[in-house]
This record gives structure tokens, C-alpha cells and sequence, in this order.
């Protein structure tokens, strides 16, 4: 979304043309003489290059609303004329102010060209509810037709869509297939989504090594805090020794993963992370890092951590509850 810059009286760069030449006031903006000359020049114009440049420049660098409002119709002129690029920056425009109803006709004005990325966020607009009534159904088919286009980000909207049955009969063999296409696009989400198929074995045979090698695909891709602790899950309950081929668990590696996760905002990492160290599952039991984590977890969402925080409280003495808090603080400031 556009940051304004904070208002400054600039009176020293005051233009030497008059403000009442145009319908709004640059007297104070920080633009150079050739910036200037275009915003001009947009005044009068009918080219769509000049419309562009002048709608870019009082957009994204002006101090003052009024002429931000100017730039967006220079961009809405220059749409108008049918210009493509236009009507695509108009429409993020728009939904970047959460102006949905604008934002929806003007991605419908941009549809006939057929980009991806115009299909695929009529697709979001009418899966949430945007600018008009939520459509699974149509939202889907705008999805189906930007995935076809190779949208790694519309294929994996579709996945979803076939894995949970929203305006699609459910059906996790297609949505293996999407979540595949859009692993192969590089999406890592999709390969943490897609290691959770083969965890399950919905849609695709169950395979475990499989799943463990997507999931760390996904970390190598992107740090992808689910997949770290997916695979602290594995290397720490029972339940994954068996499919996983694994002889017993390694608490020491899981608490590695849920550290790793834990690091990028995991809230439910943050929680295990505490839970090791109060139990002593893959170092020495350690109430004070106990507490710190379980702190950080309810401070980032995980409403289960409060009990918790209150049971080894309760077991701890003033003095290392405020060594707990301290370290909470440190820990906080890795992240």
C-alpha cells in the first residue's frame, strides 16, 4: 500500500507557475523541474505513456492527498483508453485502498487480455467476498483458468479449493495434482501442503520419506516455519516412528526443528519449545527457558501456553521468573 510522506512546508520550492493552473497544489512537493514538466503536460494529454508517468509520479511521491488524487485520475484516463497496464495498476490501486468495488470492475475491464495475474485476483475478489458476493463456484474458475496460464499462486488456491471442497466437489486427488504444479513453480507452501498429502496419504500413496522430503525442500526454499515443525512432530511423537521408519524418537532433533520454527513466529513451535525444556525432552529440564517460551507463544497467539505459564510459575522462585523474562526479551530480539 502507498505511504505518503509526512507533510513538509516547503516554501522554498514553491513552483513558478501559478497553483491555480491546475486543480490541485504542488507549491509543496518535492519534485524535480522534469517531473514538473510531465505533470503538466498530463493536464492536457491524451498519451497514455504521459498519463502513466504523471499518475505514477503524484501517486507514489506526493506529500499532499489531494494530488495522489490527482495521479489516480490521470491513471483512470489512461485506463479509460484501454490501456491494459493502466487498468491492471488502477485496480491495485483501488484494492490497495480497500476500495473493492472500484478494484473489482476494473480487473473485470483488464479480464479480456487473459493475464494470469488479473484472473487469478478476480479469483481471490470473488473467493473472499470482494466488491461483490463471495462465489466459490466463479472464483474457481477464474483460479483454473490462471493455473492453466502456469500461475504457481492460482494453482495453489485451487488446491485448496479441491482439498477442502469450496465450490469444487472435494476430491484430494486434484488437489495433489495442484499442489504439485505449483511445488514445481517453487511455491513452498505448496510443498509443505503438498508433504502433508503423502504424510496422510490423501490423494497421493502414503509416504512418509516422501513427505519429510518436501517439507525440507520447503525450508531450503524458504525457512517455511510449518514444514520445521511438521518434521519436529515427526522426530518427536510415536505415532510417525512406524510410517516413518524411524527406531525411536530424537527429541534433541525435534527440539532443533521447533527452534528453528519457533524463531520465524511459530506460535505453536514457541509452545513446544517450552514444553521440552519443562520436560527435559532433548536437553536438561529448564524451567526458567520453559517459561520464557511459553511466554513468547502466548504472546504470539497460542491461548493454550497460559496454563502452562501458570503451572511452572508456580513451581519457580521470583527470582528466576524475572531471569525468565529477561531471557523472553532476549529471545525476542533474534527475531
Amino acid at each position: 500500500m502507498m505511504t505518503l510522506r509526512p507533510q513538509l512546508l516547503l516554501a522554498t520550492m514553491a513552483l513558478t507557475w501559478g497553483t491555480h493552473a491546475l486543480a490541485f497544489d504542488l507549491s509543496i512537493e518535492d519534485f524535480d523541474q522534469e517531473s514538473l514538466a510531465v505533470i503538466k503536460q498530463a493536464k492536457t494529454s491524451s498519451d497514455i505513456s504521459v498519463l502513466n508517468e504523471a499518475a505514477n509520479i503524484l501517486i507514489y511521491d506526493s506529500m499532499m492527498q489531494e494530488n495522489v488524487d490527482q495521479g489516480v485520475v490521470y491513471l483512470s484516463k489512461a485506463a479509460g483508453l484501454g490501456d491494459e497496464e493502466s487498468q491492471v495498476e488502477l485496480a491495485d490501486y483501488y484494492y490497495s485502498e480497500d476500495d473493492y468495488v472500484n478494484a473489482l470492475k476494473w480487473y473485470h475491464q483488464a479480464e479480456g487480455h487473459k493475464d494470469p495475474y488479473v484472473l487469478y485476483s478476480l479469483g481471490v475478489m470473488y473467493f473472499d467476498g470482494e466488491g461483490t458476493e463471495p462465489d466459490y463456484q466463479k472464483a474457481n474458475q477464474y483460479y483454473e483458468q490462471a493455473a492453466n496460464a502456469g500461475y504457481a499462486d492460482a494453482m495453489y488456491q485451487l488446491a485448496f479449493s479441491y482439498n477442502d471442497g469450496k465450490g469444487v466437489k472435494q476430491d484430494y486427488q486434484k488437489a495433489a495434482y495442484w499442489f504439485q504444479k505449483a511445488a514445481d513453480e517453487g511455491d513452498e507452501s505448496a510443498m509443505y501442503n503438498l508433504g502433508i498429502s503423502y504424510l496422510n496419504g490423501e490423494g497421493v500413496g502414503k509416504d512418509c520419506k516422501k513427505a519429510m522430503e518436501l517439507f525440507n525442500q520447503a525450508i531450503e526454499s524458504n525457512d517455511h516455519a510449518l514444514s520445521y515443525a511438521k518434521l519436529g512432530d515427526i522426530y518427536s511423537y510415536t505415532e510417525y516412528k512406524a510410517p516413518c521408519g524411524l527406531e525411536k524418537s530424537d527429541y534433541k532433533k525435534a527440539l532443533g526443528y521447533y527452534k528453528s520454527a519457533a524463531l520465524e513466529g511459530d506460535s505453536y513451535s514457541q509452545f513446544q519449545v517450552g514444553y521440552a525444556y519443562r520436560n527435559g525432552h532433548g536437553d536438561w529440564s529448564n524451567f526458567v527457558k520453559a517459561l520464557a517460551w511459553f511466554q513468547i507463544a502466548l504472546e504470539y497467539g497460542y491461548d493454550d501456553a497460559q496454563s502452562a505459564i501458570d503451572e511452572v510459575k508456580n513451581q519457580m522462585s521470583d527470582q528466576d521468573i524475572e531471569k525468565a523474562n529477561k531471557l523472553q526479551e532476549a529471545i525476542e530480539n533474534e527475531f
